[in-house]
Protein backbone atom coordinates (compact mmCIF):
# COMPACT_ATOMS: atom_id res chain seq x y z
CA UNK A 1 0.00 0.00 0.00
CA UNK A 2 1.29 3.22 -0.60
CA UNK A 3 1.43 5.93 2.21
CA UNK A 4 0.86 9.92 1.79
CA UNK A 5 4.00 11.38 2.04
CA UNK A 6 4.50 13.72 4.79
CA UNK A 7 3.43 17.38 2.93
CA UNK A 8 -0.01 15.93 2.64
CA UNK A 9 -0.31 14.44 5.41
CA UNK A 10 0.58 17.64 7.40
CA UNK A 11 -2.35 19.28 4.85
CA UNK A 12 -4.00 16.99 5.88
CA UNK A 13 -4.43 17.50 9.40
CA UNK A 14 -4.38 21.25 8.67
CA UNK A 15 -7.61 20.51 6.41
CA UNK A 16 -9.40 18.45 9.47
CA UNK A 17 -8.42 21.14 11.95
CA UNK A 18 -9.49 23.82 9.65
CA UNK A 19 -12.84 22.45 9.01
CA UNK A 20 -13.49 22.22 12.69
CA UNK A 21 -12.85 25.31 12.96
CA UNK A 22 -14.81 26.61 10.42
CA UNK A 23 -17.88 24.66 12.32
CA UNK A 24 -17.51 26.49 15.76
CA UNK A 25 -17.17 30.04 13.61
CA UNK A 26 -20.36 29.28 11.33
CA UNK A 27 -22.87 28.11 14.61
CA UNK A 28 -21.23 31.65 16.44
CA UNK A 29 -22.58 33.82 13.05
CA UNK A 30 -25.90 31.56 12.66
CA UNK A 31 -26.79 32.77 16.29
CA UNK A 32 -26.80 36.49 15.22
CA UNK A 33 -28.99 35.94 12.18
CA UNK A 34 -32.41 36.85 12.71
CA UNK A 35 -33.23 35.27 9.11
CA UNK A 36 -34.58 31.54 10.25
CA UNK A 37 -33.58 30.16 6.24
CA UNK A 38 -30.27 31.61 6.54
CA UNK A 39 -29.70 30.59 9.90
CA UNK A 40 -30.60 27.30 9.14
CA UNK A 41 -28.46 27.37 6.22
CA UNK A 42 -25.27 28.63 8.06
CA UNK A 43 -26.31 25.33 11.33
CA UNK A 44 -25.87 23.07 7.93
CA UNK A 45 -22.81 24.69 6.62
CA UNK A 46 -21.63 24.16 10.18
CA UNK A 47 -22.70 20.62 10.67
CA UNK A 48 -21.29 20.08 7.06
CA UNK A 49 -17.55 21.04 7.93
CA UNK A 50 -17.34 18.44 11.05
CA UNK A 51 -18.88 15.83 8.91
CA UNK A 52 -16.57 16.60 5.77
CA UNK A 53 -13.70 16.36 8.76
CA UNK A 54 -15.35 12.89 10.16
CA UNK A 55 -15.03 11.51 6.67
CA UNK A 56 -11.72 12.20 5.78
CA UNK A 57 -10.52 11.23 9.09
CA UNK A 58 -12.88 8.00 8.83
CA UNK A 59 -10.98 7.13 5.41
CA UNK A 60 -7.18 8.10 6.88
CA UNK A 61 -8.66 5.47 9.15
CA UNK A 62 -9.43 2.34 6.92
CA UNK A 63 -6.16 3.04 5.23
CA UNK A 64 -4.40 3.14 8.56
CA UNK A 65 -3.18 6.63 8.19
CA UNK A 66 -2.49 8.56 11.46
CA UNK A 67 -4.33 11.18 11.88
CA UNK A 68 -4.01 14.24 14.53
CA UNK A 69 -6.49 16.82 15.07
CA UNK A 70 -4.43 18.13 18.35
CA UNK A 71 -1.96 19.22 15.94
CA UNK A 72 -0.96 22.66 14.93
CA UNK A 73 0.82 21.74 11.98
CA UNK A 74 0.36 24.22 8.44
CA UNK A 75 -1.98 26.48 10.65
CA UNK A 76 0.26 29.61 9.80
CA UNK A 77 -0.23 27.21 6.08
CA UNK A 78 -3.79 27.88 6.03
CA UNK A 79 -3.92 31.36 7.68
CA UNK A 80 -2.23 32.36 4.77
CA UNK A 81 -5.49 31.17 2.78
CA UNK A 82 -7.36 33.39 5.18
CA UNK A 83 -5.49 36.54 4.49
CA UNK A 84 -6.46 36.25 0.34
CA UNK A 85 -9.80 37.79 0.51
CA UNK A 86 -10.43 41.36 -0.73
CA UNK A 87 -11.17 44.03 1.60
CA UNK A 88 -14.29 44.69 3.88
CA UNK A 89 -17.28 45.70 1.57
CA UNK A 90 -19.45 48.20 4.03
CA UNK A 91 -23.23 48.08 3.60
CA UNK A 92 -25.82 46.47 4.93
CA UNK A 93 -25.74 42.41 4.61
CA UNK A 94 -21.84 42.29 3.65
CA UNK A 95 -20.78 41.48 7.19
CA UNK A 96 -22.37 38.04 5.82
CA UNK A 97 -20.88 38.52 2.66
CA UNK A 98 -17.38 39.18 3.98
CA UNK A 99 -17.45 36.55 6.54
CA UNK A 100 -18.50 33.63 3.67
CA UNK A 101 -16.37 34.99 1.28
CA UNK A 102 -13.39 34.79 3.34
CA UNK A 103 -14.18 31.10 4.37
CA UNK A 104 -15.45 30.35 0.96
CA UNK A 105 -11.56 31.26 -0.18
CA UNK A 106 -9.89 29.73 2.45
CA UNK A 107 -11.47 26.21 2.58
CA UNK A 108 -11.73 26.05 -1.65
CA UNK A 109 -7.96 27.20 -1.48
CA UNK A 110 -6.89 24.56 0.84
CA UNK A 111 -8.95 21.77 -0.66
CA UNK A 112 -7.71 22.98 -4.07
CA UNK A 113 -3.89 22.65 -2.67
CA UNK A 114 -4.44 18.98 -1.34
CA UNK A 115 -6.22 18.09 -4.56
CA UNK A 116 -3.46 19.15 -6.80
CA UNK A 117 -1.25 16.95 -5.07
CA UNK A 118 -0.40 13.37 -5.35
CA UNK A 119 -3.02 11.18 -3.38
CA UNK A 120 -2.78 7.49 -3.91
CA UNK A 121 -5.97 7.28 -2.39
CA UNK A 122 -8.65 7.28 -4.74
CA UNK A 123 -11.74 6.63 -2.32
CA UNK A 124 -10.31 10.29 -0.63
CA UNK A 125 -9.65 11.73 -3.59
CA UNK A 126 -13.62 11.38 -4.69
CA UNK A 127 -14.86 12.09 -1.51
CA UNK A 128 -12.61 15.35 -1.07
CA UNK A 129 -13.96 16.32 -4.51
CA UNK A 130 -17.36 15.42 -3.55
CA UNK A 131 -16.77 17.79 -0.32
CA UNK A 132 -15.52 20.81 -1.97
CA UNK A 133 -18.49 20.65 -4.70
CA UNK A 134 -20.76 20.71 -1.61
CA UNK A 135 -19.27 23.50 0.04
CA UNK A 136 -19.78 25.46 -2.88
CA UNK A 137 -22.82 25.30 -3.03
CA UNK A 138 -24.00 25.56 0.39
CA UNK A 139 -21.89 29.48 0.18
CA UNK A 140 -23.74 29.84 -2.80
CA UNK A 141 -26.92 28.96 -0.93
CA UNK A 142 -25.83 31.33 1.86
CA UNK A 143 -24.63 33.83 -0.42
CA UNK A 144 -28.27 33.90 -2.09
CA UNK A 145 -30.50 34.02 1.12
CA UNK A 146 -28.66 36.68 2.35
CA UNK A 147 -29.11 38.60 -0.75
CA UNK A 148 -32.63 37.64 -0.73
CA UNK A 149 -33.66 38.89 2.97
CA UNK A 150 -32.48 42.43 1.75
CA UNK A 151 -34.30 42.68 -1.33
Amino acid sequence: MEVLNNSVSDKLCGLLKFLCSNKAAFEIVAEEVEDCNLRTALYGLSAESIQYADEITAQLKTYGIPYRLDTDILMDYFERFENTSPSYIPGKGNELTNICTNSENSIINAYNDLLNEYLPLANLRNIMLYQLNALRISFMKIKMLNNARFA
